[in-house]
């Protein structure tokens, strides 16, 4: 079975775990706030926000059927044949993937590192024009 087992983009958590940071310790400096306030208040913050981060990037899984995927405690399934439309949408840190479901709602992933061969896979899978697709773009399981 085809799939792309779609690996969380660490590096962006990275970011998001240091940019925490650097805010509650400007806060401290501005507001003079003293150490013993930033240890037992604004440290175990970012680590709940960071820990909630992470738990979000359990997994996520694309095949031809759909889009099999965790959030937060919860896992759910995007049938392909409710999927309308696919896009990619790079910045310089993160791609976001939106899909476009038929009940006019748009879900967004934007913790997942997508290559450009995962991408042109995931366009070609839920793509409702199949003559855009090569057989080239299909990307084997490799677990």
């Amino acid at each position: 079975m085809n799939a792309i087992k779609l690996s969380p983009n660490w590096l962006l958590q990275l970011v998001m775990i240091l940019t925490l940071c650097t805010v509650a310790f400007l806060l401290t400096i501005i507001f003079a706030v003293n150490q013993t306030f930033l240890a037992l208040i604004i440290v175990p913050v970012i680590f709940i926000i960071s820990i909630l981060s992470i738990a979000n990037l359990r997994f996520m899984h694309c095949y031809k059927a759909g889009i099999y995927y965790s959030q937060g405690l919860s896992k759910k399934y995007i049938n392909a044949d409710e999927i309308v439309d696919i896009q990619f949408n790079s910045l310089k840190l993160l791609t976001v993937l939106s899909v476009s479901l038929e009940n006019n709602k748009e879900i967004c992933f934007y913790n997942w590192q997508f290559d450009e061969q995962a991408q042109q896979s995931i366009r070609c899978w839920y793509s409702k024009k199949k003559n855009r697709c090569n057989n080239s773009q299909h990307t084997e399981c490799n677990a």
